[in-house]
């Protein structure tokens, strides 16, 4: 049975892969963002492209949203737009209230108004402060008499964003579920952590070089898992559902930046990277939230079992595509 899906922030790096896998079962898809998709992501679901509605907005004006669902009337909305530049958010701390934060509660209340039927809304890890256990499974505290958000504006813009799904759904009935990702990577990424140049840079026969962070540790997970946790969490019967919170990781042992690193110098021959060891003033900040993260409730309640829970599976496939899309494109 197809459904109509609204995807907020649709032409992002998650965006494309999501819209992708909605269009290729035959749901109906909205793309609602301020801006259309770029090369990368008009290339990776460009098979599918003609399945794909493009509706124009930012999620900080209500009247944009409301215009989208009333048009539209998706059975789920899919949320996903927000501000996720770390530096932006420190000189403009605003905008995680305005956009990542106001976003939500837009997003929230248009689906109250229209009757939509659900929420999927991404929140993020950063939601977490310095871990008290590991692994790290839902119920791990996100606010500590000691310390809040590791991430400070965009962290707290994403607590106070599952605060208020909370709230929608005591006072309104609004059923939600919300996905917390995990340094998300592969094709199309915007944001580097590490693993973007030193796959494409070698790709490309250029040198990749890094003054710190051999040691740093991710749970990387590849996008494209990401995305099957999304599809998931929108289909789930609602008499299904016992979680509402559930990571988009794969549970595996972290992966450090010097790890991924020799991984790809044996998938690529000749690749010349070097990192060097030690933490950035914003690894130090970070690497207190970065745990091994349990995704039992998603197997157990969303079926869920990433494709790429190992690295390597993953690195292969992004080395894979990117080179088809150099291939295809004028990338």
């Amino acid at each position: 049975m197809s459904h109509t899906v609204l995807v907020t922030g649709g032409s992002g790096f998650i965006g494309a892969y999501l819209l992708r896998r909605l269009a290729e079962r035959g749901d109906t898809v909205i793309n609602f963002d301020v801006r259309p998709p770029g090369p990368t992501a008009e290339w990776r679901y460009g098979p599918v492209a003609d399945r794909i509605q493009f509706f124009p907005g930012g999620v900080d004006e209500l009247s944009n949203i409301v215009a989208a669902v009333k048009e539209h009337q998706p059975d789920t909305i899919i949320h996903i737009a927000a501000i996720v530049d770390l530096a932006v958010l420190s000189q403009r701390h605003s905008l995680a209230m305005q956009v990542n934060l106001g976003g939500t509660l837009n997003i929230l209340e248009a689906a109250r108004l229209f009757g939509v039927e659900r929420v999927v809304y991404f929140s993020s890890i950063a939601v977490l402060p310095g871990l008290l256990y590991e692994p790290v499974d839902v119920n791990h505290p996100v606010l500590l008499a000691t310390e809040g958000p590791g991430e400070s504006f965009y962290g707290a813009g994403k607590v106070a964003s599952e605060a208020f799904c909370w709230a929608f759904r005591e006072e309104f009935g609004l059923d939600f579920i919300i996905l917390r990702p995990s340094a998300v990577y592969g094709f199309g990424q915007g944001f580097p952590i590490f693993i973007k140049p030193m796959v494409e840079k070698p790709v490309r026969g250029l040198p990749t070089r890094f003054e710190t962070g051999r040691e740093f540790p991710r749970d990387y997970t590849h996008v494209d898992d990401v995305a099957q946790l999304a599809v998931r969490a929108a289909d789930i019967p609602p008499d299904d559902v016992q979680d509402r919170v559930f990571y988009g990781a794969t549970g595996q042992p972290l992966v450090t930046a010097g790890e991924v690193a020799e991984i790809i110098k044996e998938l690529i021959p000749g690749a010349d990277i070097e990192i060097g060891s030690g933490l950035s003033e914003q690894d130090l900040i970070e690497i207190r939230y970065r745990g091994v993260l349990s995704i039992k409730n998603a197997q157990e309640q969303l079926g869920f079992q990433p494709r790429f829970a190992n690295i390597r599976d993953g690195i292969a496939d992004y080395i894979e595509t990117y080179r088809r899309y150099l291939a295809e494109s004028d990338g």
